[in-house]
C-alpha cells in the first residue's frame, strides 16, 4: 500500500500569499528513489552527535537495502545503538528524505533479493551483494519531498504492516 502523502505544514512567513501548493505524487518519489546512483544517511552516535555518510544500496518495494561494515564501523555502531536513521538523495533541488528505522535482519525472498543485485549492478556496475543475510533494510516511517519550495512539500507517511 503506498504512503499517505499531505501537503507538509511549514513555518508562518514560509509560503506567500497566492502561492500554488500540491502535493508531489509517490509514484514521482519511489521513481527517484528507485533510479538513484547515491544516497546519504545519517545517524546519531549515543551522546547525540550527527554522523552523515554517503552509501550506496537499493530501493526496493518501498524499503532500503544497503550492506557494509555494521559492526566496524561509527555508523553501524550508531545503529546497533540507535536504529533510527534517515536516508536521503543527493539532490537539493528534487528532495526526499526518508525518516525510518534500520534492522539487521532483512525480509527478502530469493526473487526480491535478485531485484536489489539487478538494481546494484544497473548503477555500481561492478558489484552487487551476493549473500541477502550481508544485506540490512531501511523500513521507512516517513518521507518528505518536493521539486519546488514551498510549493509542493509533501509529508508521506507509512502504514504500519
Amino acid at each position: 500500500m503506498d504512503p499517505i502523502g499531505r501537503q507538509a505544514r511549514l513555518p508562518d512567513g514560509y509560503v506567500d500569499k497566492g502561492t500554488k501548493l500540491s502535493v508531489v505524487p509517490w509514484a514521482d518519489v519511489r521513481r527517484r528513489l528507485e533510479e538513484s546512483e547515491f544516497f546519504w544517511f545519517a545517524t546519531a552516535t549515543p551522546d547525540g552527535e550527527p554522523h552523515a555518510r554517503p552509501i550506496w544500496g537499493a530501493w526496493i518495494d518501498d524499503t532500503f537495502y544497503f550492506d557494509g561494515g555494521v559492526d566496524r564501523t561509527r555508523w553501524g555502531r550508531d545503529l546497533l545503538a540507535n536504529p533510527r536513521i534517515e536516508v536521503h538523495l543527493p539532490s537539493a533541488e528534487e528532495v526526499v528524505i526518508v525518516t525510518g528505522t534500520f534492522s539487521r535482519e532483512n525480509d527478502l525472498d530469493a526473487d526480491s533479493f535478485k531485484r536489489v543485485q539487478a538494481s546494484y549492478l544497473s548503477r555500481y556496475k561492478s558489484y552487487q551483494p551476493e549473500d541477502p543475510a550481508g544485506l540490512f533494510m531501511v523500513k521507512p516511517i516517513s518521507a518528505l519531498a518536493w521539486t519546488v519550495f514551498p510549493g509542493n512539500v509533501t509529508r508521506f507517511t507509512f502504514q504500519s504492516p
